[in-house]
């Protein structure tokens, strides 16, 4: 696939290269398109939905205590994965 690029998406491009973040564009391009899917994923609240588990959580620190953010964050995941 040969695509064009604008200016300051190739200066991007060539500033994460010369870093070396990475090592080719498509490498850059690849990381780009990953990062733009989760937050896609971890925006998709239906109205009210994060207030929602926002006072779930809080609510859940006096009852349960807290919990690790990653066991929280994999917890939510499976739960959506599963609806799915």
């Amino acid at each position: 696939m040969n695509i064009s690029l604008d200016p300051e998406v190739q200066r991007l491009i060539d500033e994460r290269i010369k870093s070396g973040q990475f090592s080719r564009p498509e490498d850059v391009i690849a990381a780009a398109l990953m990062t733009m899917q989760q937050q896609e994923w971890a925006c998709d609240f239906e109205p009210g939905e994060l207030d929602f588990y926002l006072a779930e959580g809080e609510q859940s620190i006096t009852t349960e205590g807290t919990l690790d953010g990653e066991e929280a964050f994999l917890a939510r995941k499976n739960r959506r994965l599963n609806q799915e």
